[in-house]
């Protein structure tokens, strides 16, 4: 109190008016912002918990369909396994897939020159798919019969990635000669219940 009486007025209007502005600036950043935040946070539970509470109720009043709905999707699977390649695991339905596309590239007058098999990956719905890519030449007609045949046979096969060229780029091509293709390509395939990749 000794040093308040010592100062001037001037000074003391000075440290009153630093007061002033200072004790709300504290009081904001000291109790009204961690307030706010720790009510939003709380706000957010809250709906959080909400949609949870919602999923549950929702999961509980379908629980009498459960037993039909999983007859459904053991039917659905039951349609799906023969359309998928066989083998227990992805290495058997990689070696399913070379075969498949090995046979079919024979039938349809395509040489492959390489097949390499990639990494598995989980595709959802207890699905793994394998992956393999392929090198090769053909003709036109060989070639179209070759991607014709793989995307309407029984097996679900998909064509991820396709590349083709000429492989006599830059000579004169007779009218009478067959031109030769240059194909690349990555597909998949799927296996059922496969261990995981």
């Amino acid at each position: 109190m000794n040093a308040w009486t010592r100062l001037g007025a001037r000074d003391r209007r000075a440290v009153t008016f630093g007061a002033l502005i200072l004790v709300p600036a504290l009081a904001f950043s000291l109790l009204v912002q961690p307030y706010r935040r720790a009510r939003a946070e709380l706000r957010d539970r809250v709906t959080e918990q909400r949609g949870l509470l919602a999923r549950e109720l929702a999961l509980v009043a379908a629980a009498d369909r459960l037993p039909s709905d999983l007859k459904d999707a053991a039917r659905s699977l039951a349609g799906l396994r023969p359309r998928c390649l066989p083998g227990r695991d992805p290495l058997g339905a990689t070696a399913a897939l070379v075969g498949i596309v090995g046979d079919e590239a024979r039938r349809h007058s395509v040489l492959l020159e390489s097949i390499e098999s990639r990494a598995a990956e989980g595709a959802g719905g207890g699905l793994v798919a394998v992956r393999i890519e392929v090198r090769g030449r053909s003709d036109l007609e060989g070639f179209l019969g070759w991607i014709r045949s793989l995307e309407t046979g029984a097996r679900l096969l998909r064509i991820d990635g396709l590349t083709v060229g000429r492989s006599d780029a830059g000579s004169e091509v007779d009218s009478l000669d067959t031109e030769t293709l240059l194909l690349a390509a990555v597909i998949r395939g799927y296996v059922l219940g496969g261990g995981t990749p």
